[in-house]
């Protein structure tokens, strides 16, 4: 199976979904909101972040453990 995701402008939305009416798709809505008090934090957190302390990616993932269902 192949997966395509696509960036469809707001005012387009509604003719692209009348073109696929006849093919098999899956509609996901990805509805995450970030409270003002989680903004507010984030930007404390960046505000007084040193650059010395970050990880790559690549690095962090490695540290990352996960709980093992019982």
């Amino acid at each position: 199976m192949t997966q395509i995701t696509l960036n469809i402008p707001d005012d387009e939305l509604s003719f692209f979904m009348q073109l696929i009416e006849k093919f098999n798709y899956e509609t996901v809505i990805n509805e995450f909101s970030v409270t003002e008090e989680m903004k507010s934090l984030l930007d404390d957190r960046r505000a007084t972040s040193k650059s010395e302390d970050f990880l790559p990616w690549n690095e962090a993932k490695k540290q990352l453990r996960f709980k093992s269902e019982k």
